[in-house]
């Protein structure tokens, strides 16, 4: 090769390595442009987000007010959202048996069986107190309330103990 073609040569050399450095050069700025928008994307869905949240804290806040409320004034609420409660329960309880029922048992075996459950105890608790509750009774908060004021000893002394009040 002549020195004007090992000239030629170099120089094309010279020039694709700076066409592949601009190129990666042209890479790297595309994959930053694209991690700045999404950078610019995520900020955007954490103001949301933040929005969001601080909606359903006032959003919560203003339904624990509401509800003290409520329950202060109006004991009718009380026994109507209690009977919600109960029939909710009541359906869970079905629910669970019949996920629990085996091919060929009873309904009535299933539910007995979903009774000895720890959800079954726990969802007939709450549908007994939903109950009490909805007759004005006696819930096992009550009594529980009830023995802890026996045991610390600030229970009522006035014609009986606390419990006796309570369930009487």
């Amino acid at each position: 090769m002549s020195k004007e073609g090992q000239r030629h040569a170099a120089e094309l050399k010279r020039l694709e390595e700076k066409k592949k450095a601009l190129e990666d050069a042209l890479m790297r700025l595309a994959r930053d442009e694209a991690e700045a928008q999404e950078v610019a994307e995520l900020a955007h869905e954490v103001e949301q987000l933040e929005t969001q949240v601080k909606a359903a804290r006032a959003a919560a806040s203003m339904e624990k007010m509401m509800t003290k409320n409520e329950l202060a004034n109006s004991p009718v609420d009380v026994r109507k959202a209690a009977a919600a409660n109960r029939e909710a329960a009541e359906r869970q309880l079905d629910e669970l048996a019949k996920q629990m029922q085996q091919p060929g048992e009873s309904f009535h075996k299933a539910y007995d069986r979903a009774l000895s459950t720890d959800m079954g105890k726990a969802l007939m608790q709450t549908r007994d107190d939903a109950q009490e509750l909805e007759r004005g009774g006696v819930t096992s908060m009550h009594l529980a309330e009830a023995r802890k004021n026996l045991l610390s000893g600030t229970g009522s002394r006035q014609g009986g103990n606390a419990a006796t009040e309570m369930e009487g």
